[in-house]
């Protein structure tokens, strides 16, 4: 129990971590509707340089990259749409170009360059699927559904960021089961099991759905709160006591939770769980079932 060290955690952003991140969030700024027209004009573009080029160039290549595109950002449909354009405009710039083969040769290779545009969107959409399955699942806790604790390090790592940016306050929650050991022994390692998962769905339910909400290890959960100051912190606090205390799901068990607030970004993200943490045994110490709170960054100390 409690926070562990997270070498992930610890280690400041790097400026080539800082540029990755701003490039990933660039891309991850692309609309369908904007990249299907990014798309649209790169293929015209490739068009123009068949007609220019001649037709003793074969710019079949050329056309893949914008379906590509158009299919990683916009999906299968906008890379089929694509797949359409991109061999209506070869076969259209051939004849510009000045092919003299006969229409029905220009048409079955035009045919042809569609099936493989078509192969090209559908391999791209199963392999941005399937990849987005493998990056849901390893910062997924299996157990619970929610997130896990390398999914929570990252998302507080970028709330880290924009607190310095911009200034704004943000809150984290650390939940940790009270006596968890007892209810093993009374219900077993799979009630156990079923008592947390039933606790992940729980906190899921009560917070906004940008809040993230992990489980941190064990019977440890935490919620990070972007914009959310101490005030709106302690009245989640207590409305989660009250209803994971209140399920029947639950079986009675109550949770001692450390509630920090930060108006100044702390040094770390480890930093920022170690406090949650401490404000967590606090609570434990003082008897259980409660809360204990923190303010950082102003002249306020634990409540």
């Amino acid at each position: 129990m409690g926070a562990k060290a997270d070498g992930e955690g610890a280690r400041e952003p790097t400026a080539v971590h800082e540029l990755g991140r701003e490039v990933k969030e660039w891309f991850q700024g692309f609309s369908p509707g904007g990249a299907t027209a990014i798309a649209a004009g790169l293929l015209a573009c490739v068009v123009a340089a068949h007609v220019y080029l001649g037709p003793g160039v074969d710019l079949t290549l050329l056309y893949l990259g914008p379906i590509g595109f158009g299919t990683i950002f916009a999906g299968l449909r906008a890379g089929a749409g694509l797949s359409v354009v991109a061999a209506v405009g070869s076969l259209t710039a051939a004849r510009l170009a000045g092919e003299r083969s006969p229409g029905a040769v220009l048409a079955w290779n035009a045919a042809q360059q569609f099936g493989v545009f078509l192969l090209l969107a559908a391999v791209v959409d199963a392999f941005k699927k399937r990849l987005l399955h493998e990056q849901l699942a390893a910062r997924t806790d299996s157990l619970t559904g929610v997130a896990n604790r390398r999914a929570f390090v990252e998302a507080a790592s970028l709330e880290l960021e924009r607190a310095r940016r911009h200034q704004r306050p943000f809150s984290l929650l650390y939940l940790d089961c009270d006596d968890f050991k007892a209810v093993n022994d009374r219900l077993g390692h799979v009630g156990g099991d079923e008592v947390l998962a039933a606790v992940g769905s729980a906190v899921r339910e009560a917070v906004r759905v940008h809040d993230t909400v992990a489980r941190l290890g064990g019977d440890e959960f935490g919620v990070l709160l972007p914009e959310i100051d101490s005030a709106g912190a302690i009245a989640l606090a207590e409305r989660l006591r009250t209803r994971l205390r209140d399920s029947p799901s639950s079986h009675g068990i109550t949770f001692s939770i450390g509630i920090a607030t930060f108006l100044a970004p702390p040094a770390s993200v480890d930093d920022m769980i170690l406090r949650a943490d401490h404000l967590m045994y606090d609570a434990k110490r003082s008897g259980k079932d409660a809360w204990r709170a923190e303010v950082v960054g102003a002249a306020s100390g634990a409540a």
